[in-house]
């Protein structure tokens, strides 16, 4: 083999065979790492890192608007190019806390960002127990290959081993955990996640107690909560004289106040509770993890809680009416805190509105039956239904009869009265209300008779229902006009109009026994109509036709 043959076989030979990796270009790569370091405290730190093999790219990270952040990037010889913009513009829904920072870079080499921003009670502590709800996780998935999260610890904080996960539409488990650190692979088919972990701190928790103004309420925190404390017991002096001249009663102090710590599971869902006994109602605990809420969410949960003691001192049992004892936390707690101004409070009221629009549409129409049976030792698995149902019930009865002036009156009627059942709450409603509200209630599901009306107008009713619910609904239109003049009678009631109302139920009645026959009627007129556009139509004139002549007439004579 001459040498110029053998240098070209060696040169086919080496390009033929040298492995793919060295002969291919690597795909650029881009990956995000959160680091989040909790203090003894609760605080957070927390670093966003960036790298990319791209040589030039652009992505973006959610960052919180209320704290201040730096970034600093490698190699400093790139070009960088940065700016804040709502999230919306990258994508997300418009997010209330926080903003997008959007970068594009050019770089010769590998490239990396680091993002550092502090985040107050990214854990909270209460007694010996903390969960870690990290800041909101979101970046640009696309081109990113890998991403990671770690919670690094404070050494006098224990993480529970059991209780870390990331938090998306599901949840998602640890990948590495150990005393004080937890890893986590980020899915990347969620837009938004947080890492939710449970421990436990050695670290005793000095508290105080704090007294309201009006020395109505005292409220017993932990030190590093002591700010927030004192804003709800502001809140409770605002509030306290508009909910005595609502409920025309005033409460014997000192009524306690503290926060808690939701179990792990519950940690989102709960945001108070009082409990209640045959002594009356306990203290009023709220979830502490609302103080990270928006202005106002955190107040309503307070005003909601502060309701039940007002209803239990007006001798309103929760056991006999919980339905009317949350409807009315609901409405009234998100009614005066929107008017002291707290922009949370419409959003917590809108959020009402769209949840019993919701459930109406559920249940396909306005039946709440199912309220009537709710008492404190039954948990319904849709409790939030019940909470929503509530509140629509009693905001729809004040929004027809005067607000929370239709209550004042409600609870002055009350004063000394025995209200332990329905029937005798409806009559007290209806009083207040100048007209029966029996009817509304029973069109909303309630098993309730009307004491306020008189019996020949109950009577009247109920037969009118009886007869309605007998008729076959074959028997049209006749059975929906019956309804119809049902309607509108308890339409008439309810305005006080008794004559009108009294004259529809009559007409309903009337339908009501007559639709059979006049059914009957009906179809043998519609079968006589038929007949006789037929039998018309039969009669028409037909053209005359002129026979054919026989055969034999066209042959020719013969002689």
């Amino acid at each position: 083999m001459k040498p110029t043959q053998f240098l070209l076989f060696i040169i086919i030979f080496s390009i033929v065979f040298t492995p793919a990796t060295l002969r291919a270009t690597a795909s650029p790569s881009s990956s995000y790492y959160y680091r989040f370091k909790v203090n003894a405290e609760g605080l957070t730190n927390v670093e966003v890192n960036f790298t990319s093999t791209d040589v030039q790219a652009s992505s973006w990270v959610i960052v919180p608007k209320s704290s201040s952040f730096n970034y600093t990037f490698t190699p400093s010889g790139s070009t960088f190019q940065s700016r804040v913009v709502p999230t919306s513009d990258v994508g997300l829904e418009d997010l209330y806390f926080y903003q997008a920072f959007t970068f594009s870079y050019k770089s010769t080499n590998s490239f990396s960002v680091k993002v550092q921003f502090d985040f107050d009670n990214g854990a909270l502590m209460i007694d010996n127990r903390g969960i870690f709800f990290s800041p909101q996780i979101g970046y640009k998935k696309s081109g990113v290959t890998s991403a990671k999260a770690e919670v690094l610890f404070d050494s006098h904080l224990t993480v529970n081993q059991n209780k870390a996960i990331v938090v998306g539409a599901r949840s998602y488990t640890w990948t590495e955990v150990g005393a004080q650190r937890a890893l986590f692979n980020l899915p990347s088919n969620e837009d938004l996640l947080r890492i939710q972990v449970e421990f436990t701190t050695s670290l005793s928790a000095p508290s105080t107690t704090l007294t309201s103004q009006n020395q109505v309420f005292t409220f017993t925190s932990p030190n590093r909560y002591a700010n927030d404390a004192s804003s709800i017991l502001n809140l409770y002096d605002r509030l306290y004289n508009n909910y005595t001249r609502l409920f025309n009663v005033t409460l014997i102090p000192p009524v306690g106040v503290q926060f808690f710590l939701p179990s792990f599971e519950e940690f989102l869902s709960v945001g108070g509770f009082t409990p209640f006994t045959e002594a009356g109602a306990g203290k009023i605990n709220i979830n502490i993890f609302f103080i990270r809420t928006v202005n106002g969410t955190i107040e309503v949960i307070a005003a909601h809680e502060l309701v039940h003691h007002f209803l239990i001192k007006a001798w309103l049992s929760p056991n006999d009416f919980l339905w009317f004892h949350e409807g009315m936390a609901e409405y009234v707690s998100v009614t005066l805190v929107e008017k002291l101004g707290y922009e949370g409070a419409k959003q917590e009221k809108d959020n009402l509105e769209q949840g019993a629009s919701q459930l109406i549409q559920l249940l396909r129409g306005e039946n709440f039956d199912f309220l009537q049976d709710w008492s404190p030792s039954v948990s319904p698995l849709n409790v939030g239904n019940y909470y929503v149902a509530s509140y629509y019930v009693v905001s729809r009865l004040a929004q027809d009869y005067g607000g929370l002036d239709y209550y004042k009156r409600f609870f002055e009627l009350i004063k000394g009265a025995d209200v332990d059942d329905i029937d005798v709450l409806a009559l007290y409603l209806s009083r207040a209300a100048n007209a029966s509200v029996a009817f509304t209630l029973q069109d909303w599901g309630f098993s309730v008779v009307d004491l306020y009306t008189s019996p020949e107008i109950r009577e009247r009713v109920l037969e009118t229902q009886e007869a309605i619910g007998a008729l076959n609904p074959v028997f049209q239109p006749y059975r929906t006009l019956a309804e119809f003049f049902y309607q509108q009678a308890l339409l008439s009631f309810k305005r006080g109009d008794t004559e009108s109302g009294m004259s529809n139920l009559q007409l309903a009645i009337a339908l009501a026994n007559l639709a059979p026959l006049l059914t009957f009627l009906t179809i043998l007129a519609l079968l006589a109509l038929l007949v006789f556009i037929l039998s018309r139509l039969s009669k028409r004139r037909k053209p005359v036709v002129v026979p054919q002549p026989p055969p034999e007439i066209l042959q020719p004579t013969t002689v």
